[in-house]
């Protein structure tokens, strides 16, 4: 299995294998840009969330000129953990477009993410780990998918800080001082990236001091002020955030909903996507990939990382899903927690070199396979997403539009387009209703009373049946106020004839209505 440049996967020589830095590189280089190809395949990136996130950023960067989007929306710009990706899209967008550029930045995480564990890797083990090919796939994860872009993009940036904060272990000073400004930019970028940063720092600078005093260990107090210090830049982002926080963006109490078998299949579904018994199953392949990387001899650990994965666990298994209204907070902490743990061992020098080897083709196999049903998927989607907007091109521009999605009452649904509302915003000026009005976590408001309650989220979702509480399509329907002469409604049958409403525009699952002006009889 010496094959270059994956060879470098099996040397378990640490020496030998850090003579060997173009090897690695091409293999940070290969992989990364391999990442990029479900991104590619999509002509229009399918992500839960990122329509709506497309639509603030129209507003954002429209800066108040549209009349219409004005008499809608206002955006104002304030400190907050929650900038990463808006920030990237205020620089690019001018230049390339809007919609282009947030293909680009939100289509170019899981190829950061994939080097920054790669590198990770090679800072805790001092070569790239052969267990760091089960841990890719996870660069394209639930949470990616949702489309929670600044948290996916703060976890890339994350994971690059880590090896950067291991590789300096030896030199503290230039430590502390780098990661004032990088502390600072990972809490701008998102507080969740900021905070597994900072909890993986604490711990590998907690075991490392603890075995720098005489005989291995030093005193438990000396290690704790110890790592109190090296660890105390990272405090700026979150004091500066206090001292500039803007009146009226107080936070939202916490939502606490601990469940704990719900959390359990978040871990399993970690890689959900489109085909959910592959998806489960490539979990396992993971869970098995740790079960040999702890149970056979010769496996190196890193103690710090490893520490790091488990107190995250026990803080992903105690918090809520909701915090500060931002929901599935524990969800988006699966696929890291997962990742650190594989990436916290390594084969040694006394593994069974036959093991090692059949671990790289097991690696080189899964993530080859998750990589292309991630591809496949996200063509699907993606073609799916463009012909579903098809519909919106019939919408005069700037009218008052309500947008339904059809959702499922049980069980998990795998469609994508419940914030695809928001291109109509970014396209064509169309009303989104889809918006989050969070007032800790974002500088958008909606100010649109004669649409209200169906101007904002989740005023979007409904069901063809009742489900619980919410009624079914035809009273949601019959509830949306004058003011509103469009209606948009996705994931329905072509057919179906909704009363005060004349079918448009329709598309394979969508129809956009128009009001009739005389009620029919």
């Amino acid at each position: 299995m010496r094959v270059w440049p994956f060879s470098v996967l099996v040397d378990t020589r640490t020496a030998a294998a850090r003579e060997k830095p173009l090897g690695e590189l091409a293999v940070i280089l290969l992989l990364s840009a391999l990442a990029a190809l479900p991104a590619i395949a999509a002509p229009v990136l399918p992500l839960i969330d990122l329509g709506g996130h497309i639509a603030r950023y129209a507003v954002q960067l429209d800066a108040g000129r549209s009349e219409v989007l004005r008499n809608w929306y206002s955006f104002e710009w304030g400190l907050l953990p929650n900038l990463g990706v808006d920030l990237l899209v205020q620089l690019l967008a001018p230049v390339m477009g809007l919609e282009p550029a947030v293909h680009l930045i939100v289509g170019s995480i899981p190829p950061l993410t994939v080097s920054g564990m790669l590198l990770l890797s090679r800072a805790a083990h001092g070569r790239i780990g052969v267990n760091a090919l089960y841990a890719l796939p996870l660069a394209i994860s639930l949470p990616y998918l949702y489309g929670f872009a600044n948290f996916a993009l703060s976890i890339a940036l994350a994971f690059h800080a880590m090896a950067l904060w291991i590789a300096l272990e030896r030199r503290p000073v230039l430590r502390t001082a780098l990661f004032v400004p990088i502390g600072f930019l990972l809490w701008v970028c998102h507080l969740v990236g900021w905070a597994v940063f900072s909890l993986v720092a604490g711990m590998t600078a907690l075991v490392a001091n603890w075995r720098s005093g005489p005989g291995g260990r030093k005193g438990f107090a000396t290690t704790v002020i110890a790592t109190g210090l090296m660890t105390a830049p990272l405090l700026l982002g979150p004091i500066i955030g206090v001292l500039t926080q803007r009146p009226g963006k107080e936070a939202i109490a916490l939502l606490a909903n601990n469940d704990a078998p719900r959390k359990i299949v978040w871990l399993i579904m970690a890689m959900a996507d489109r085909w959910l018994g592959w998806d489960a199953a490539c979990a396992g392949v993971i869970a098995l990939v740790l079960y040999i990387s702890l149970r056979t001899r010769g496996f190196v650990v890193n103690w710090g990382l490893m520490a790091a994965a488990l107190a995250l666990l026990g803080l992903y298994l105690l918090m809520p899903d909701t915090i500060m209204g931002s929901r599935f907070a524990d969800m988006r902490l699966g696929p890291v927690i997962l990742a650190l743990l594989v990436l916290a061992s390594a084969p040694g020098e006394h593994v069974d070199p036959r093991l090692t080897r059949w671990l790289l083709i097991g690696g080189l196999v899964f993530s080859g396979a998750r990589l292309a049903t991630n591809t496949a998927s996200m063509a699907l989607a993606g073609h799916q997403f463009a012909e579903t907007l098809t519909a919106i091109e019939a919408a005069p521009r700037g009218v008052n539009l309500v947008s339904l999605y059809i959702d499922e009452c049980n069980g998990w649904n795998t469609d994508r387009r419940r914030h695809i509302m928001g291109y109509g915003l970014a396209r064509r000026h169309l009303f989104d209703n889809g918006q989050w009005q969070l007032p800790s976590g974002q500088l958008i408001s909606i100010h649109n009373p004669r649409l209200a309650p169906f101007d904002r989220d989740p005023s979007t979702i409904t069901f063809m049946e009742p489900c619980g509480d919410s009624p079914a399509l035809p009273e949601v329907v019959a509830a949306i106020p004058r003011a509103a002469r469009f209606l948009w409604v996705i994931r329905i049958d072509p057919a179906t004839r909704l009363p005060g409403w004349e079918p448009l525009r329709k598309t394979a699952d969508s129809v956009l209505y128009r009001r009739l002006k005389t009620p029919p009889n």
